[in-house]
């Protein structure tokens, strides 16, 4: 157990350093939840929506969750595709840039495993 304790504290450094560097725009403590849990339907290429969104993550007000989409959008980590049947309907899609984030988080697993 105590293996797995010092991996993911040095995960946990090595992330804290890397969300220093300027090649990311910085992300909230609630961002940062809100993209963990819209990755995890992401990684199993299944839709959401906006509404679907802000209902995700019971322990945060819809309406925060709806503003800080807005402010995750505006640092081009979330983008929306109005659905083609249905123009009320909007998904969220992970971007260019969020690919390279997580692609980040993923190699700073991998250097903390070493």
């Amino acid at each position: 157990m105590k293996e797995q304790c010092e991996l993911y504290q040095r995960f946990i450094n090595l992330a804290l350093a890397a969300e220093e560097m300027e090649a990311f725009p910085a992300l909230t403590l609630v961002e940062s939840r809100i993209l963990s849990l819209l990755s995890t339907y992401w990684s199993k290429r299944q839709p959401i929506t906006v509404v679907e969104s802000i209902n995700m993550a019971p322990e945060i007000s819809t309406s925060t969750v709806f503003r800080h989409l807005k402010t995750l959008r505006r640092k081009g980590y979330v983008d929306v595709i109005i659905d083609t049947e249905d123009n009320r309907v909007k998904f969220l899609t992970p971007t260019h840039l969020t690919n390279r984030y997580f692609a980040m988080m993923g190699k700073l697993m991998m250097k903390a495993m070493k």
